[in-house]
């Protein structure tokens, strides 16, 4: 049987090898505490790589909180993406982290910011993440689990990267999209300083301290000692916002999905086609099978040290 269990909900994953009802009884029978049992419809889909579920079993509620190594998680299964499987993996993450400053991308509702901080002596933790609803749910999390070391910024990383060295925990720069301009007004998120590129009334409606066009505020980088990129269909993509960030000799986690034969292979390949397109050298230091997606199918993470 395949399913999660987050919280007090369990989402059972396709394709299904048994009827509903002998998941369900199965699940009921095995964990007394679940109130809620999701069947996973769809793959992630766009724009917040979250899936569509269908309620089988119990109350038609998706909010929850998940607890892996003693940390708290705050989810909404429909509107953020969360997977508890990879709760070893980002415990190992948390523990190669030294007295440094760390980069995480795509940061969803705060999950490896959190384990670093609990887990690690770093100085402080950068969060980007774009999806409003995971933002505030993240925002939530480093108050549940009494975290004051982490910078969360709402936006892209492609527009976060250029400014992060002026901007302040809470900001977001925000693109003229109407709908996601939308979600982050119906998602209830206060943020801190509103930079924006383009005047929109909308954007108005957004809870916010200060607003500001875009070009208020100059372009710093910052650099970074360690880049955690858990993006695997898309992370390669943002290797060019990446690599400014990287100090020399600072370390990336770069995850990927590779069929099981050509993890080796791809992995070198990947970053001998980076490498030379955005001038810097590597040292592979870990190759890392995390966790399988379908049959020889693997979620990998390519632990590589950057070298300028």
């Amino acid at each position: 049987m395949s399913y999660d269990i987050i919280g007090d909900i369990a989402v059972i994953k396709k394709p299904m090898k048994l009827r509903e009802e002998e998941y369900i009884k199965e699940i009921r029978n095995r964990y007394k505490f679940i109130k809620t049992i999701l069947l996973q419809e769809t793959d992630v889909l766009p724009p917040y790589r979250v899936p569509k579920y269908r309620v089988l079993y119990g109350e038609d509620k998706t909010e929850t909180i998940s607890i892996e190594y003693g940390l708290k998680f705050k989810v909404d299964v429909v509107r953020t993406y969360y997977s508890p499987r990879l709760s070893n993996e980002r415990y190992r993450i948390a523990k190669e982290v030294k007295e440094e400053e760390v980069l995480v991308m795509f940061s969803g509702v705060n999950v490896y910011p959190i384990y670093i901080s609990k887990f690690s002596n770093a100085k402080k933790i950068y969060s980007i993440e774009w999806n409003p609803f995971a933002v505030k749910y993240g925002l939530e999390n480093l108050r549940l689990n009494k975290i004051n070391n982490v910078i969360t910024f709402l936006g892209d990383v492609r527009d976060i990267y250029l400014y992060i060295g002026n901007l302040e925990d809470r900001d977001a720069i925000i693109n003229n999209n109407i709908d996601y301009i939308n979600d982050i007004i119906y998602s209830n998120i206060e943020v801190n300083n509103i930079y924006y590129y383009e005047e929109n009334e909308l954007i108005k409606n957004i809870k916010y301290n200060k607003i500001k066009k875009i070009d208020f505020i100059n372009k710093s980088i910052k650099l970074f000692d360690r880049i955690i990129m858990p993006l695997p269909k898309e992370s390669h993509n943002f290797l060019e916002y990446a690599i400014p960030l990287i100090k020399s000799n600072g370390i990336i986690h770069l995850y990927q999905f590779f069929r099981e034969e050509e993890i080796e292979n791809n992995s070198y390949n990947l970053l001998d086609e980076y490498s030379k397109k955005l001038n810097f050298e590597y040292e592979i230091l870990k190759i890392l099978k995390v966790g399988d997606i379908a049959p020889g199918i693997y979620r990998v993470c390519i632990d590589f040290k950057v070298i300028k």
